[in-house]
């Protein structure tokens, strides 16, 4: 084989080896070392009783308006290979997304909408019958001030969410709730979610019928303290006060957060915590991570862990959440898909050491070619004057 077609070759391997590493393999060399936490205090036996849950937020599908279609399909890719691939590792029993599933679904016409839908479809499916649940965002319905009934009906229809819902899992309470209607007003959505949420606060404390609304909501949650999820984080100042190690980099230089914009009302707040008591809380909105406890509307503490953003167009490194909870007890950690900086930096060091490796002989090759000619012309120079000098002589 000549040695250009060996060169020609041995570039397409390695291009190729390159490309199946960094576009497929390193999602699994990144997550090989998650896995669900240990909850303390478990037995062998309690395990069947364990929930583990894989826990999301905000991956921001783009529609038609923002974004290049490059952009869209490079993120999209990313977000489908970590997902899949955690699927395959860690083989979660349920899926929680904690809304922004889409960046322009409050604007976008039906039929962007439904192709959003559709790529959204294939970038989650799942394995078997695990189930994925979802919360609405504010990019998925708009925020409070720019909902409206057909917004917020489509978007339930076609991911199948529901303003208050309270589900059981292997006997274990979840509250899952649109954050975007926690707003003490007579919007359409406001005033339904006040109702449904008293309804369902009372369902957790199995009252009797002839308890008054007002003593059963007085009354601790029986059994079990659910795990709640939404959109919007619970009421905090700001950042400064969460604890993690995927925080946002400018905390210490914002302003503090404004209420029922980046955090849900102080008032929404301790509504939401004294009506369903909940040991655990989880949120989304920020793209960045925190933990911060509440103590806000309940004697009983409440961890919120707020889950960074699940796109790298938004983070160079996002996480999700994996959560191991029992009866008793429950425990959370991070797991890390590849970062951007890494990716790019393997496609730098990978491909460009052998492209110059092979270029640089060329380069090399043309300089000499250039000055043996450039040689040549100064010999040729020399000769002439020397010729010149000569003929000038002879005439005298």
């Amino acid at each position: 084989m000549p040695r250009r077609l060996q060169v020609m070759f041995v570039a397409i391997v390695w291009t190729s080896a390159v490309l199946v590493f960094n576009e497929y393999l390193i999602y699994y060399l990144s997550m090989w070392p998650c896995s669900f936490p240990h909850v303390v205090g478990s037995s062998e036996n309690d395990v069947a009783a364990e929930v583990r849950a894989m826990i999301l937020s905000d991956p921001h599908l783009l529609g038609e308006k923002r974004g290049a279609w490059i952009d869209r399909t490079r993120r999209e890719w990313q977000m489908e290979r970590t997902f899949q691939t955690a699927q395959s590792l860690l083989e979660p029993d349920v899926i929680f997304i904690l809304g922004d599933v889409t960046d322009e679904g409050q604007d976008a016409s039906t039929e962007d909408f439904e192709r959003t839908f559709e790529r959204y479809k294939r970038m989650f499916r799942r394995s078997g019958d695990t189930p994925l649940l979802l919360v609405p965002g504010n990019h998925d319905i708009g925020f409070h001030n720019a909902i409206s009934e057909s917004g917020v009906e489509r978007f339930d229809k076609l991911y199948d969410t529901k303003s208050v819902r309270v589900i059981s899992i292997l006997n274990l309470p979840f509250v899952l709730l649109n954050s975007v209607g926690l707003k003490s007003d007579d919007c359409f959505l406001c005033s339904a979610m006040r109702q449904k949420m008293k309804e369902s606060a009372m369902a957790l404390r199995h009252c009797a019928p002839d308890v008054s609304e007002e003593t059963c909501l007085s009354q601790p949650v029986s059994g079990k303290r659910p795990i709640l999820l939404q959109h919007y984080p619970l009421y905090r100042s700001s950042d400064l006060l969460c604890h993690g190690d995927d925080l946002d980099p400018s905390v210490g230089h914002q302003a503090e957060f404004r209420e029922n914009w980046e955090v849900i009302s102080k008032d929404a707040t301790e509504t939401v915590l004294s009506h369903f008591q909940p040991r655990l809380a989880f949120s989304g909105h920020t793209h960045h991570g925190c933990n911060v406890m509440h103590h806000l509307g309940t004697p009983f503490p409440t961890e919120e862990q707020t889950v960074a953003s699940f796109s790298w167009r938004n983070r160079n490194s996002p996480n999700f959440i994996l959560l191991t909870a029992s009866e008793n007890d429950y425990s959370f950690d991070k797991c890390y898909a590849p970062s951007e900086t890494v990716v790019l930096a393997i496609y730098i060091l990978a491909l460009g050491i052998p492209l110059v490796y092979l270029v640089w002989p060329l380069v090399m090759h043309r300089y000499n070619s250039k000055k043996r000619v450039s040689d040549f012309w100064s010999k040729v120079s020399w000769v002439e004057q020397d010729n010149s000098r000569w003929k000038s002589w002879k005439g005298t």
